[in-house]
């Protein structure tokens, strides 16, 4: 029987899913096919080792350390220059090139398409949205509005003299009707970014490079269907789907739930053994704009914890704090799980809470942690950001 697990934050990101992911690929063993399914280079799942070396994964899966494959699903974005980034940093810093899947369908973010992004934010100024810069929300409307939005099968194909002329399309067409719709202009500097052929060029090297390193599949249950083991890695947080109106605008533009997760497996021959692995903090963290109902100063929490992978950034500034919220995080989970398991009838719950140790080994806010997991067939705990115990079911 087929095994796998779905990992899913319940709120807003930062929770501990790249944790979780490298868990869940040890737990299950290899051969492991570790699946990206949302979003896209705009991630940031950090996999801390016992000897004190760590790596933020954007275009792998968490688990590439532990030797699963990663796998790009068509609803992933990719990017060629932070991929190839990537790339080159496992390499240099681990001595491995792990192997990446990547769908024929996946959509390609341009450098355009990131400035176009980051121009907008700065055109916003404090009513921004809370954009990482990576260009993932553009890149996404740019191939639902416009003729010219090649897939990443389609876009390889392409020489260079044809892909030079895709480029300028985007930048010389798309890009000054975009903005002129938002009343905004690009100013000097990035214009000579806009037209600079340098930048065609270098987007055209990082784009051969990348589809010489990965292997482009065409149909989904054709290739999955060969892992004996499942590791579906969802981005950002249940908080975030882009489907949360009424936090419009401040979410990500993929579905950041358990569906298409659960569509994908019950789309594969035979039975499964499926495992939604819901991850929390002990506290509630948010980056960027947006409601935050329980915010509060960091020292309230604890004075002393520093985060070594959410820095702060121009365009998302300082990561954001909150009380544990137990009524408002179990909402978003049981929806979830009821829309899961109207596709997998059998799945399983768990919750993995981390950061205990920032804690006391408590979450904050007034529900107990004992009766908060009541609410999960397992319950994982994580006081360490490479330790994980799985204490019941």
């Amino acid at each position: 029987m087929r095994r796998a697990v779905i990992v899913i934050g319940c709120s807003y990101g930062d929770e501990g899913k790249g944790m979780a992911a490298a868990h869940a690929v040890r737990d299950l063993g290899t051969p492991c096919l570790n699946v990206l399914i949302n979003g896209g280079a705009q991630r940031g799942h950090t996999v801390d080792l016992p000897d004190g070396r760590r790596h933020v994964f954007h275009h792998f899966g968490s688990g590439a350390l532990h030797g699963a494959t990663s796998c790009a699903d068509e609803e992933f974005i990719v990017n060629p220059l932070m991929y190839m980034d990537e790339r080159c940093a496992l390499a240099e810093e681990f001595g491995v090139t792990p192997e990446l899947l990547v769908s024929a369908r996946c959509r390609v973010t341009l450098p355009f398409d990131m400035m176009l992004g980051q121009i907008i934010e700065a055109n916003r100024g404090r009513e921004r949205h809370g954009s990482c810069g990576c260009g993932v929300f553009e890149t996404r409307l740019r191939y639902e509005q416009t003729d010219w939005a090649l897939r990443f099968g389609e876009l390889i194909r392409l020489d260079g003299g044809a892909f030079a002329a895709y480029c300028r399309r985007v930048a010389g067409e798309y890009i000054p009707a975009r903005l002129a719709a938002l009343n905004m202009t690009a100013d000097d500097r990035w214009q000579a970014l806009l037209t600079d052929e340098a930048v065609i060029r270098n987007a055209y090297a990082d784009l051969m490079d990348m589809a010489g390193a990965v292997r482009v599949y065409e149909d989904w249950a054709e290739e999955a269907q060969k892992w004996p083991s499942l590791v579906f890695e969802a981005g950002q947080g249940l908080a975030l789907d882009e489907n949360n109106l009424a936090d419009f605008p401040h979410l990500t533009p993929s579905r950041t739930t358990s569906c298409v997760s659960a569509q994908r497996i019950a789309a594969l021959p035979g039975d499964a053994e499926v495992e939604l692995r819901y991850v929390t903090r002990t506290y509630l963290t948010r980056h960027g704009a947006g409601p935050f109902p329980t915010e509060c100063p960091m020292a309230e929490i604890n004075p002393d914890m520093h985060d070594r992978t959410n820095v702060p950034n121009p365009h998302q500034q300082q990561l954001r704090y909150g009380i544990f919220d137990a009524e408002a995080v179990l909402k978003r989970v049981h929806a979830d799980t009821a829309a899961a398991r109207a596709i997998l009838p059998h799945a399983q719950t768990a919750i993995l809470i981390t950061h205990l140790n920032e804690t006391s080994g408590q979450l904050t806010g007034a529900t107990p942690l004992e009766t908060f997991a009541a609410h999960f067939d397992r319950l994982y705990l994580s006081d360490r950001p490479w330790t994980v115990m799985r204490c019941s079911g």
